[in-house]
């Protein structure tokens, strides 16, 4: 595929924040909390098709409000551009509770009215924007207003002037029609002449059209699917891409024949369902990223069945849309097990290769020890989480000039400071572990997806891994995979340490701990390790990390209270390795600083003013010694 335009795709219309209920099998009346998701056919589309590779931009509004930022903020890490999605001051941010019953039954409870959505119109976008396009997506939803329609039609009529194609997802919701009462929202057809008319409004200017077999006999004004092909194939020569669930789907790219299966037929994959809200979206990002690509309809099929079946094996919409990984990994060795939900390697391949974007290297402030400020002197006044709101402060100042500044705290006297950083900084690391011997205990002494619960997502979790024996293993062992299984659980990210001198012998250790930790399925996204002196250290423990682990992030050497010359000189032996992707030092960095002002030695400004020389001392030892010009 080659094209000359910047962008392979636009969506436009129905943008909303979903609100799925996380337990299964209840009523929504008896869910007790949620999840919140992006939502809205075409916004669904938006990341569907940019996780598999396409660019991909959204025309719609959203409300100036919480929710709507929430909307943008996550469609941009996804690569979706969102220069044309407009924060609309008047109106909110459309709504949608989800819950998911039993595998037939989805209550849905919509909250729309004047929502932002809806009030898209002409000037939010320009026919270069549609133009600089090969396709643009509207949808159904938006014919249920004469305005909402007529933005459609101005949109249609400024890509047929440039050349795009146009696709119509019928995406028809009777509820949104006014057809079944307000929390009838699962209802998937109900006839209706006049909703017959307006989806046949603009079907003589379309590419492809796409619909269930319900939506088909909606937009064809008749329940028998062969003649509502017919009546549609009158109004336009569009390929027609009928979507049949578990069945698979069948596309009709001239004439209707006698029967379905003597269309293009593409099989469907046999696996074992979670949730079927959001199937169709993701059917149809696999589909385009076949046919975006100029791929014959079998491959488009197959692509577009592949990817449904891969989205109804999770929880959501838009979270469960596959990544070009996955989908590769699926056609080519994942049929072979129908319960996609229970393949470990599958979660593991969806969990990191969906992970929010992080700048690279990361050099981290790490201000998560406790221990070692509790036996410095305090004057009056002074404190260690005082101390810790300090460096805070002085991170959020170098920041905006330091786009690779990390910041490390505990939760106990470093809470403050964790409130203070928010996401402000891109990466921000919050320690779970309590301190000790093994075998590993977390704060607390609670379970990790109980205090999971109450974190942010962007924040990274870091573990210090005591050093085990044979008997503490098993019982680290359980609660290194219960940890795994809470990161997991919630999307976020885990960074694992393990504290060692820099010998030859400890280096092997790390190696041999690094591949006990792995065989577990315990898969971190981060190692923090010492930075071992010796070059050759490093070929093992590279290889251990691939080994069962491919997509770990990378390695962040710890400074164990290093001095700067022994510390520097270990981070030349790292030259080269681009796994190794930064740095995590604290006491190395700011202990002498931290014991003068906790002594009252000098004030405020004077420890800002140390600490932040020497972070960027640090940065500059980085980027001169190890990366090169990576941070300039």
């Amino acid at each position: 595929m080659t094209s000359s335009r910047p962008l392979d795709l636009i969506t436009m219309g129905r943008t909303i924040v979903d609100i799925y209920g996380d337990q299964v099998g209840a009523r929504l009346e008896d869910v007790s909390s949620f999840s919140r998701y992006v939502g809205g056919c075409p916004a669904n589309i938006a990341i569907g098709t940019a996780r598999l590779g396409l660019n991909v931009g959204l025309i719609t509004r959203v409300g100036d409000d919480h929710n709507g930022r929430f909307l943008r903020e996550s469609l941009a890490r996804e690569g979706v551009d969102t220069r044309h999605v407009v924060a609309d001051p008047a109106r909110l941010t459309a709504v949608a509770f989800l819950g998911i019953r039993d595998k037939d039954t989805f209550p849905l409870l919509h909250y729309r009215e004047n929502c932002a959505d809806m009030a898209i119109e002409p000037s939010d976008y320009t026919e270069d924007y549609i133009g600089s396009a090969r396709a643009l997506l509207v949808s159904g939803s938006h014919l249920t207003t004469e305005s909402a329609a007529a933005n459609i039609g101005a949109a249609i009529a400024r890509a047929r002037a440039r050349g795009t194609r146009v696709i119509f997802d019928i995406d028809y919701r009777p509820v949104f029609w006014g057809l079944v009462a307000r929390d009838g929202g699962e209802s998937r057809y109900v006839g209706s002449d006049a909703v017959t008319r307006a989806s046949q409004r603009y079907m003589a200017d379309c590419d492809l059209i796409v619909g269930t077999e319900e939506e088909i006999h909606i937009a064809g004004g008749d329940i028998d699917t062969i003649e509502a092909l017919r009546a549609i194939r009158r109004l336009t020569s569009a390929a027609i891409v009928l979507k049949r669930g578990a069945e698979g789907c069948v596309v009709f790219p001239g004439s209707i024949p006698d029967r379905i299966d003597e269309g293009i037929v593409g099989p469907g994959f046999p696996v074992e369902v979670f949730n079927v809200v959001g199937a169709g979206d993701g059917f149809l990002s696999g589909f385009l990223s076949g046919w975006l690509r100029d791929q014959p309809w079998e491959a488009c099929c197959r692509r577009g069945n592949a990817t449904g079946a891969l989205v109804v094996s999770r929880h959501g919409c838009s979270p469960a849309s596959p990544t070009a990984a996955e989908l590769e990994w699926f056609l080519s060795e994942g049929l072979r097990d129908r319960a996609l939900h229970r393949s470990e390697y599958l979660a593991y391949l969806h969990r990191t290769t969906t992970r929010r974007p992080r700048r690279s290297p990361a050099l981290v402030m790490a201000a998560d020890h406790v221990a070692p400020f509790e036996a410095l002197p305090q004057a009056p006044g002074r404190s260690i989480p005082a101390l810790k709101r300090l460096i805070a402060d002085v991170a959020l100042r170098l920041a905006p000039s330091h786009p690779y500044l990390g910041v490390l705290f505990d939760d106990i006297e470093g809470e403050e400071a964790l409130l203070r950083v928010g996401a402000e900084i891109g990466w921000v690391g919050r320690k779970l572990e309590h301190t000790g011997p093994a075998p590993l205990r977390l704060q607390g002494d609670l379970p990790a997806a109980v205090q999971l619960a109450h974190w942010p997502r962007h924040q990274i979790v870091k573990c210090l891994v005591p050093v085990e024996d044979e008997h503490s293993w098993t019982l680290q062992a359980e609660r290194l995979r219960d940890l795994y299984a809470a990161v997991s659980l919630y999307s976020m990210e885990l960074l694992l340490e393990l504290v060692h001198e820099d010998t030859a012998e400890d280096a092997a250790r790390v190696v041999a701990r690094i591949e006990a930790i792995q065989s577990l399925g315990v898969k971190p996204d981060w190692w923090k390790l010492p930075a071992f002196s010796d070059p050759a250290a490093w070929d093992p423990i590279e290889a251990a990390i691939h080994r069962d682990n491919p997509m770990c992030r990378g390695v962040l050497l710890l400074g164990g209270g290093r001095g700067r010359e022994d510390l520097a000189a270990a981070m030349a032996a790292v030259r080269g390795r681009p796994l190794i992707q930064g740095f995590a030092i604290g006491r190395t960095l700011f202990m002498v600083p931290a014991s003068a002002w906790l002594a009252g030695k000098i004030d405020d400004v004077q420890f800002e003013s140390r600490l932040a020389a020497d972070y960027e001392a640090w940065a500059q030892v980085w980027q001169g010694v190890v990366a090169g010009s990576a941070c300039a």
